[in-house]
Parts: structure tokens; C-alpha cells; sequence
């Protein structure tokens, strides 16, 4: 399953409308039903909407295991009208098939950092405080906490209106690594207190993989206490 992921996002970042991939498949429905905006450029998520499920907003339940329902929705509903002309047969039928079993076996995702005593925190920002001229050191983690493995497409990158003051020192999330259910990769980030005043800074820490969002960010947060 985890090889019918990773075929079918080529063509779904194309256009969904013009290849399905394997019907039924719901684990594929699950990233389409979390995703289906960013992947079929629409603009448009059924969890945004429908909330999640089992317990979905607005009927959603009516349509497990029934493409035709969901078909029948994107025609006659106006919020839905982005996604007309953009789902194929095989996504309506994978869409169907995750309503159905929601409980299917997913990656998840967990970034954080590594606290005192080595504890994990998760979280989704990174706080460093350090006297103005210092660097300041911490470790991230990225957890699959999930129950099936997640790709990775990108080694950790760092980007936003500071990034010159933040670097990554080690790691071991490289562009390709699997992360099995329960496995974990980390970071190594620093920050460099500007000179010669203070204040707080900001940047993002990215990985890039093949679930849900396409990647997992963290925000950096440095603050540059003045010398007294």
C-alpha cells in the first residue's frame, strides 16, 4: 500500500482528473479526503467542511463506499464546485473506500524538540533565548508516531525573513529515508544572537515528505537578550 501511495501522487500533483490509480484504496482516499486541495490545486479539503471522521458534518457518512454520492455532491453543491472536472473515477472510488474505513492504517507525523533529560515535547515551534553574540543549540525530532511508514522528499531546510540567522548543524532526515511506524529522525539547529541589538527573530524549520501537506514545518523563534 505504501508503494500505491507513492505512484499515485505523481499524477494526482498533475491533475487527479487525468489519471486514477488503483480504485478502492483507502489509504489513498484518506491523503485525498485530508489533502485533495493542495494536490488537485483547487484550493479545496473535505476535512475543512466535513470535519473528520467517523462523526463527519453535513451527511458525510452517506457516502462511504458510494462514489456515486460524492460525484452527485461536487455537481450540485456551489462550495464544491472547485473540485469539478478534477477527480477521476478512482478518486471518487478511493474518497468512498476511506469513508468506509477511516480507521486505515496512516502515517503520522510528530515534529518536536528534545527537552531536559531527553524528554520529547511536541510542539510546532522552536524557542531560543541566548545573550546577544551567542549562539544558542537545539535538537528536533521528527516521530512517526503512525502505523505504516512516510518518505521523506527533502533533508530539513530553513527559510523565512531570518533564516541567515539559523542553521542546521547535523542531521539525519535526508531527502529518501523511510520512517518506519515508531521510527524518528533529528535535527540539529543553532541560533546566532544578531549584533548589535536584540529582539526576536524568526525563520521556519522544513522536511518534505509524501502524507498529508507534502512536508512538516516548525517555526524558529530566537531572542537575542541585550548584554547589561
Amino acid at each position: 500500500m505504501r508503494l500505491r501511495l507513492a505512484q499515485c501522487l505523481l499524477p494526482m500533483a498533475a491533475g487527479l482528473a487525468a489519471g486514477g490509480c488503483w480504485a478502492q484504496d483507502a489509504l489513498r482516499g484518506k491523503l485525498l479526503y485530508h489533502d485533495v486541495g493542495r494536490l488537485s490545486g483547487s484550493g479545496v479539503n473535505c476535512i475543512d467542511c466535513h470535519g473528520g471522521v467517523p462523526g463527519g458534518l453535513h451527511g458525510i457518512g452517506r457516502a462511504a463506499g458510494r462514489p456515486e454520492v460524492i460525484e452527485a455532491a461536487i455537481a450540485a453543491i456551489h462550495q464544491m464546485a472547485p473540485l469539478r472536472g478534477r477527480l477521476g473515477r478512482a478518486d471518487l472510488l478511493d474518497l468512498a473506500a476511506y469513508l468506509a474505513r477511516p480507521d486505515v492504517p496512516s502515517p503520522d507525523l510528530r515534529p518536536g524538540t528534545v527537552g531536559i533529560d531527553g524528554v520529547f515535547v511536541r510542539g510546532e515551534r522552536v524557542a531560543f533565548e541566548v545573550t546577544v553574540g551567542g549562539t544558542a543549540a537545539a535538537t528536533v525530532r521528527i516521530v512517526n508516531a503512525g502505523t505504516i511508514a512516510v518518505r521523506l522528499r527533502s533533508g530539513p531546510r530553513i527559510a523565512g525573513v531570518h533564516a541567515g540567522l539559523f542553521d542546521v548543524t547535523a542531521s539525519d532526515c535526508s531527502a529518501g529515508l523511510e520512517l518506519a511506524a515508531g521510527r524518528a529522525c533529528s535535527i540539529a539547529v543553532t541560533f546566532r544572537a544578531a549584533v548589535p541589538t536584540g529582539g526576536l527573530r524568526s525563520a521556519s524549520l522544513d522536511v518534505g515528505h509524501d502524507w498529508v501537506g507534502g512536508g512538516t514545518a516548525l517555526a524558529l523563534i530566537g531572542h537575542g537578550v541585550p548584554v547589561r
